[in-house]
């Protein structure tokens, strides 16, 4: 059967590869879905003796600023075991091969059924927590496990596509996760299912697991080639030394600020500016559908220059310069104009403002998202490139990023830790925090170099998609 399915997948190369990548990228999908539930399904715990719905009152936890402490450092570590977990799947890509370690990956995202059933004590909270993180690994490393099949199954044309498509799932998967607090009255309704819905989206991740095991292949081991022993800790090495390596840390470092926070943290920052305590967060949650949402515009707009014959650096920067600009004047509008008419009796500024405030969004999302796919297209356009480079590549960028995410992270709760501070204060230094950390991204696209250096800035007339020739 694997000899019948190597050879179907010779003749049918680009048909096996979008199916393989796929099934990765949905899996991938159903964990950020499940991940970002943490938020809606976690809620009150118990207070003044009171149990509320969802996962922190049936384990008996109560939300004090003890355990707001314990929490934040448990966030940490576990964005941290994401960001180790994925330079680690280098090592495993080394010496199992993508088939077995996209399995590896696939399986650990099954330990969130196993979570939802933990005892209601606080050692079954503690052991909750495990395979979440667990599940957290393994969901993070799908992101670049899909790289190595683009790299060997897709032509240069089809690279930028599948990169300009490939940005929809993390927002997907976080939309999937809002919406029902959008949309539901009674978000009690939501946490009181929170074993279903996070047992559901776990399970569904067996589809995918299936999928490889029958029909996954060692497309990156090569039969004429002479097998050697791997040494993935020297290879680790000789990438660590590298300058390049560290300018797309920061590259992506610094866009996972924009992309995640803004999804994360605007309830929490948009409130404290505005002292408006939660009066308008529907409104909020509108604005992130929005600027979600622009991901579906992203690749038809932005998206588009990874198939020009035109620079790279210039235009990422610009565009990660814009959708910075765009999330201050966000603010702003919200500030001064959502909570502030939203308070009076001027309607009609009231919903001019809020309006403004979702289109924004949109606007912020669409540089934010559409630029994602001409970044991720970028390792693949260089002539080194090869699906065990890509995979080195991805694994790193997206580790690297990760902790230096996960460094913004810490910095950006512990401020909420500080005594003494009111909420306009501490959303404030959250936004500069926020915004210094994504202009980081600038220093580290300087530090790149063109993967085509003989090209115009701007796209010529003369150019056509189709006569892209990448490698």
């Amino acid at each position: 059967m694997n000899n019948k399915i190597q050879q179907w997948s010779q003749k049918n190369k680009v048909l096996y590869g979008f199916i393989l990548w796929s099934f990765i990228s949905f899996a991938y999908m159903l964990f950020i879905a499940n991940w970002g539930f943490s938020v809606t399904l976690a809620g009150s715990g118990v207070s003044n003796g009171t149990v509320h719905p969802g996962f922190l009152g049936y384990f008996g936890i109560e939300n004090n600023r003890g355990f707001q402490v314990l929490n934040q450092i448990s966030n940490w570590s576990i964005t941290l075991g994401r960001a180790i977990g994925s330079v680690l799947i280098a090592l495993l890509l080394a010496k199992f091969a993508h088939k077995y370690t996209t399995i590896i990956a696939l399986s650990m995202t099954l330990a969130g059924i196993p979570a939802a059933f933990m005892p209601a004590t606080r050692s079954g909270y503690a052991l909750f927590l495990i395979l979440r993180t667990i599940m957290a690994i393994g969901g993070t490393t799908l992101v670049i496990l899909t790289q190595p099949v683009v790299a060997n199954f897709f032509g240069a044309k089809q690279k930028s596509i599948v990169s300009q498509f490939g940005i929809w799932f993390y927002p997907l998967g976080t939309i999937v996760s809002i919406l029902p607090a959008f949309l539901v009255s009674i978000p009690d309704s939501v946490r009181n299912q929170w074993q279903l819905i996070i047992t559901l989206l776990a399970a569904l991740n067996i589809i995918s697991l299936i999928l490889f095991i029958l029909i996954g292949t060692k497309f990156d081991i090569k039969k004429d080639e002479p097998k050697v022993k791997v040494n993935g800790w020297k290879i680790l090495g000789s990438y660590i030394k590298k300058k390049q390596t560290y300018a797309w840390v920061l590259l992506y470092g610094g866009w996972l600020c924009i992309a995640v926070f803004l999804t994360s943290l605007t309830i929490p920052i948009f409130n404290g500016l505005s002292n408006a305590n939660g009066s308008f967060n529907k409104f909020i949650q509108g604005w992130q559908i929005a600027f979600l949402a622009a991901v579906f515009v992203g690749p038809i707009s932005l998206g588009l220059w990874s198939r020009k014959q035109a620079k790279r650096r210039w235009f990422i920067a610009c565009a990660i310069t814009m959708g910075i600009v765009l999330f201050v004047l966000s603010t702003l509008t919200f500030v001064f104009g959502v909570a502030k008419y939203g308070k009076s009796q001027n309607n009609s500024m009231f919903v001019f403002s809020a309006i403004m405030f979702v289109i924004l969004g949109f606007l912020t999302g669409l540089c934010v998202w559409g630029i994602q796919g001409v970044m991720l297209n970028m390792p693949h356009e260089y002539k080194e490139a090869d699906p065990k480079t890509i995979g080195w590549m991805f694994s790193l960028i997206w580790g690297f990023g990760y902790m230096f995410f996960t460094v913004v992270l810490i910095i950006i709760s512990g401020v909420t830790l500080l005594q003494g501070l009111d909420k306009v204060l501490v959303s404030s230094i959250q936004l500069v925090i926020i915004i210094v950390a994504t202009l980081i991204s600038l220093i580290g696209i300087l530090m790149l170099k063109e993967p085509h250096p003989e090209y115009p800035m701007f796209p010529t007339k003369k150019d056509s998609t189709k006569n892209v020739s990448i490698k």
